[in-house]
């Protein structure tokens, strides 16, 4: 099943309850129902079963991604993040009742601290942008570089034309490419009323580049490094409210 990352960054505080009370449930508590302070030895790698794994995964896989949202306390968060994660990802460490709430609690407050600030952002998508988005993480995090910036771009491609067609309907945009659709943009800009702030130029070049090397057959590895920049830069074309604010009038 497709997970929906970006409703995740907003049910973070709801994802993590429910994954701390089902473990504390399942590993921390005896026959008697009594809550333990750490699990007993012969289930000290309860952290690989499917069922903790079904709700942690989902949770690395959130703060794998939480520093693309333009969000500084995530960024400023981030190394924090991941050494919880590491924790709750250790069977050496994981067993200790107290120190297990400590580092999910860390990051449920983290997340529940911008609560308000990601939902400002996740609306300025929309859905056809936030369904191809949602897959490039996914895929991203799955590891499907490739397909990560695939539709990394795809969601800039549709930005992009929606913005042309606001300052300036013409059916024949419908049947370009992307690489044609920003040459169209660069080559006209003052047609198109210069709406893609300068700084986004370079950024339309680099995607178009690297989509090339994604879905077709050329000896070019798109690696993770290659689809966390573009992931990077998909996160801040579409989250940038100057943009959204042009479609929108």
């Amino acid at each position: 099943m497709k997970e929906d990352y970006l409703q995740h960054l907003l049910d973070m505080e709801k994802l993590c309850n429910k994954f701390k009370d089902s473990t504390l449930r399942d590993w921390f508590r005896d026959s008697r129902g009594y809550q333990e302070d750490r699990v007993n030895l012969e289930q000290r790698y309860f952290c690989f079963t499917p069922k903790y794994r079904e709700g942690f995964d989902i949770i690395k896989g959130i703060v794998e991604i939480c520093d693309m949202c333009g969000i500084k306390h995530l960024e400023r968060s981030k190394d924090k993040l991941v050494r919880c994660v590491q924790f709750l990802n250790d069977d050496t460490k994981v067993g200790q009742r107290e120190k297990f709430e400590y580092y999910l609690d860390y990051i449920k407050r983290t997340f529940d601290v911008v609560k308000e600030e990601m939902k400002e952002k996740m609306s300025l998508l929309n859905p056809a942008e936030m369904d191809r988005l949602n897959e490039a993480v996914h895929c991203f995090i799955e590891g499907c570089y490739y397909s990560a910036v695939a539709m990394s771009v795809s969601a800039i491609e549709f930005r992009l034309f929606s913005l042309m067609m606001s300052t300036c309907p013409d059916s024949k945009l419908e049947e370009l490419t992307l690489g044609q659709l920003i040459k169209e943009y660069l080559d006209n800009k003052q047609k198109y009323s210069n709406t893609i702030p300068k700084k986004h130029e370079p950024l339309l070049r680099h995607c178009n580049i690297y989509r090339v090397f994604s879905v077709h057959p050329k000896k070019e590895e798109i690696n993770k490094s290659v689809a966390t920049s573009i992931l990077h830069m998909s996160f801040q074309f579409l989250l940038d409210k100057k943009l959204i604010q042009k479609v929108k009038t």
